[in-house]
């Protein structure tokens, strides 16, 4: 018999353009599968039920410096520039490019959860002098990776997975 894995806390990877960018630390997600139910007939009770739609979110706390600005990188949407006098507001919005965050185990240095294609829709932050930029980030994405098998039912296991 295998003796499950226990994680012992989790970092995130954030990349860009296959870059670093970011570290998290601090962070919770969501995998909602909606279900259709197919009837049959004669039968109060459905004779299956079919994924319909997977969504992924994640809230997460995210440790960056000055010139990792999400906005200047097109990555979060915001105005072009501040330092050039007028701003052209929101106009990255419709053109914001797709992140990858890698969650990993911080002592087994082991993936657990991989977003290969996420978007930043919420942003909040504090900064202090002679600190990093602390923000917390709210992300949707287009499918999953999980650990490849299933660790003590932490994620459900998904390989090679189509988005």
């Amino acid at each position: 018999m295998a003796i499950p894995q226990v994680y012992a806390g989790w970092r995130a990877i954030i990349k860009f353009n296959n870059d670093i960018f970011a570290a998290g630390f601090v962070m919770d997600y969501n995998i909602d599968t909606m279900q259709t139910e197919i009837n049959g007939l004669d039968n109060v009770f459905p004779e299956e039920l079919a994924p319909e739609r997977v969504m992924v979110t994640m809230n997460m706390r995210v440790y960056r410096t000055p010139d990792n600005d999400p906005v200047s990188l097109g990555i979060a949407p915001g105005g072009d520039s501040i330092d050039g006098g007028a701003t052209k507001a929101q106009t990255t919005f419709t053109s914001s490019k797709y992140i990858q965050i890698e969650i990993r185990d911080k002592v087994s240095d082991k993936t657990v959860l991989m977003l290969p294609k996420a978007q930043v829709f919420r942003r909040s932050g504090q900064g202090e002098a002679e600190q990093l930029i602390t923000e917390n980030w709210s992300i949707r994405s287009i499918g999953y990776f999980g650990p490849g098998a299933q660790v003590s039912g932490i994620v459900p296991v998904f390989k090679n997975l189509a988005f």
